[in-house]
């Protein structure tokens, strides 16, 4: 697999996962590994960031490994193709990655598809926990951002057991200007608004 590019390496490896053809983690947690946060209890605290599995297409093989909790994204309420390739570079010496991925993704529509499915088969007494990581187009201007995070938000958050809004990444454009304190404080208290209003529908 170290043959191929990485993106190409990333899309087999998630492919696999998603037949279950996967490491498979049989053993019971460590309880030095338990812990609550958020008022949520984690069996097992080390788990899988955002960034491998941006659709959700191979949550449960993921969780197979081992994952105390696997968080999908970042999907952005349209689809959107992201950079232009090559965006994932090896470092090997380093044993690490650069990921200039621009948040591709097959956007809230799809991505709910397979959520659904997924919440479907799960167990009612299952303890693995979903998060959710959403983000903005990117052709979305900084103005009109926190309702299209709002828009990502009460679309996916039925389905996670807690939410991301991600304004951290350095390759869309303009993001990180929602960093600045005005626009942080304003993208929050909608991002919490439109939190609120999927616990109610979940509520009835």
């Amino acid at each position: 697999i170290r043959f191929l590019d990485a993106e190409t390496a990333h899309s087999l490896s998630l492919k696999a996962a998603s037949l279950g053809l996967g490491p498979k983690d049989h053993s019971v947690p460590s309880p030095i590994l338990s812990t609550k946060l958020f008022g949520l209890n984690f069996d097992n605290c080390i788990g899988l960031a955002a960034g491998y599995d941006k659709n959700a297409e191979a949550i449960d093989g993921l969780f197979d490994m081992g994952f105390g909790f696997i968080e999908i994204g970042t999907v952005t309420p349209e689809p959107q193709s992201g950079n232009e390739k090559p965006r994932i570079f090896r470092l090997v010496e380093d044993k690490g990655i650069i990921n200039r991925c621009g948040f591709n993704n097959h956007g809230t529509k799809e991505v709910v598809e397979r959520l659904k499915k997924w919440s479907d088969d799960k167990k009612v007494n299952d303890n693995r926990l979903l998060g959710v990581n959403v983000g903005k187009n990117k052709w979305v201007s900084e103005s009109d951002a926190a309702d299209d995070y709002c828009k990502a938000i009460k679309a996916l958050g039925p389905f996670g057991d807690y939410i991301v809004v991600n304004i951290s990444s350095p390759n869309t454009p303009g993001l990180r200007l929602l960093q600045k304190r005005e626009a942080m404080s304003s993208l929050l208290k909608k991002a919490k608004e439109a939190r609120d209003v999927v616990r109610s529908s979940l509520k009835v």
